[in-house]
């Protein structure tokens, strides 16, 4: 299959998840919850210290440090999708870990803490976002930064996977709510690179970028957001769904498919078996998520 083939497919592709999301536009009522961010761990100092945070994101607006962030983590984190997630979950832990180190790759789930963290140690609001495909037959999801910009009045949101972030026709930064909409009504929504130099996987950027369209229309039916952002992973969670769309029966359909391709698998058994629907009803405004921090 050449190039042009394979951005015809990914184009129609793009245009499936573009109409799932166009016919489901609308999010579910919830509760009107809140989400915290702690700019004061004593973490925080070691990790300035240690990795040259506040150097590396120079100067400038919330938006344009996070962006010096992503640029230097981006090319210094080599992926691995497969991570066992079995080094603590902090920004100090995993850079000693993964950083510069091509062998000891991490995941998005870990990426995306790496520079909230780093964020938040620089009294700028971010916090990491779960992005959610519509089939529970769909094993992969992807987890990002969102970090809010009080020079543009707005979430911006930022990936170290990808290395980059979707702005508008106009080029302003946008949130996951933002591209959500701007690919449901098949609006200009650009995916840009934060830096050029970091090794690329496509040789094609007009394959790049579709690319990135692609999966990120895919991955953006519905959202989990850590309520509390600080150091560290405390676990709690908010949830925002598509109206009609019944989270139990999803994450139940998605364990059973996933036990299906590894049998036997005693955690996934053992969520099965923990699985609880009235935990699982409980949901946020999806206005939450636009509020000044």
């Amino acid at each position: 299959m050449n190039d042009n083939e394979l951005k015809e497919i990914w184009q129609d592709e793009l245009n499936v998840f573009r109409g799932i999301l166009f016919n489901n536009s609308e999010f579910a009522k919830g509760a009107e919850d809140s989400l915290s961010y702690k700019f004061d761990w004593s973490e925080f100092e070691f990790l300035k210290q240690e990795y040259n945070i506040q150097e590396i994101a120079s100067n400038g607006t919330s938006f344009e440090k996070a962006v010096n962030l992503t640029r230097y983590f981006a090319p210094r984190l080599a992926h691995n999708g497969n991570f066992d997630n079995h080094i603590s979950c902090n920004a100090l832990q995993l850079l000693r870990y993964s950083l510069n180190k091509p062998s000891c790759g991490i995941n998005c789930l870990n990426k995306s803490k790496i520079l909230q963290e780093s964020c938040l140690a620089l009294s700028i609001p971010a916090r990491r976002v779960w992005i959610m495909p519509y089939s529970p037959y769909d094993t992969d999801n992807h987890v990002i930064t969102e970090i809010y910009d009080s020079s543009l009045s707005k979430w911006i949101m930022l990936d170290v996977t990808s290395n980059g972030y979707f702005s508008d026709a106009a080029g302003v930064p946008l949130s996951v709510i933002e591209i959500r909409r701007k690919f449901a009504f098949n609006e200009v929504c650009n995916f840009v690179k934060t830096v050029s130099e970091c090794a690329d996987v496509f040789s094609d950027k007009e394959a790049e970028a579709l690319y990135y369209k692609r999966y990120f229309a895919k991955n953006s039916f519905w959202y989990a957001v850590e309520k509390n952002n600080a150091y560290g992973n405390d676990g709690e969670r908010l949830y925002f769904v598509p109206k009609g769309f019944n989270r139990y029966a999803w994450t139940k359909q998605n364990l059973e498919y996933k036990l299906h391709c590894l049998p036997n698998n005693e955690a996934i058994e053992q969520r099965l078996k923990d699985i609880n629907e009235t935990e699982y009803k409980q949901l946020s405004n999806i206005s939450i998520l636009s509020l000044v921090p």
